[in-house]
């Protein structure tokens, strides 16, 4: 009788537990859904910006981005890399790949536009990072609106 009672109560802590658990992830999802999504659109409105910076034709969009891409990966690698000493060390890894992807860009477009790569890609940053900073303190005043009233 004693181990039926016990494994009632197991069986009923696995299910509340079950339960705590997928309430808990439907309440993340969505934040998550938004973030993927809002994610996605700035990343489109970036390739959307570069292309119109650089003044890239369709022949050269199609092997721009592929390299623009890989770029991309390799410098986040280098970003998050361990190994360095110091972060001086980190920023020397991190500009050895932008030197090596200009070269790659100068094979698709002139050299000119291979240095306006990253002038472009710093600027859609800043745009980016002023829009968020503009919402958050959107934000901050709504929320004290609410609260005066």
């Amino acid at each position: 009788m004693a181990n039926t009672n016990n494994m009632k109560a197991i069986y009923c802590l696995g299910i509340a537990l079950f339960i705590v658990t997928s309430i808990n992830a439907q309440r993340q999802r969505p934040n998550m859904d938004a973030r993927v999504a809002e994610l996605k659109k700035i990343q489109a409105m970036e390739l959307a910006f570069i292309t119109k910076e650089l003044n890239l034709n369709p022949q050269e969009a199609q092997k721009f981005w592929p390299i623009f891409n890989q770029y991309r990966n390799d410098l986040k690698q280098a970003a998050q890399a361990k190994e360095y000493k110091d972060n001086l060390d980190r920023q020397q890894k991190m500009l050895d790949v932008r030197k090596k992807y200009r070269d790659d860009f100068e094979k698709v477009v002139s050299q000119e536009r291979a240095n306006k790569v990253f002038g472009a890609e710093d600027e859609f940053k800043s745009l980016v990072r002023r829009e968020f900073q503009k919402r958050q303190a959107e934000k901050k005043q709504l929320e004290s609106r609410k609260k005066g009233f």
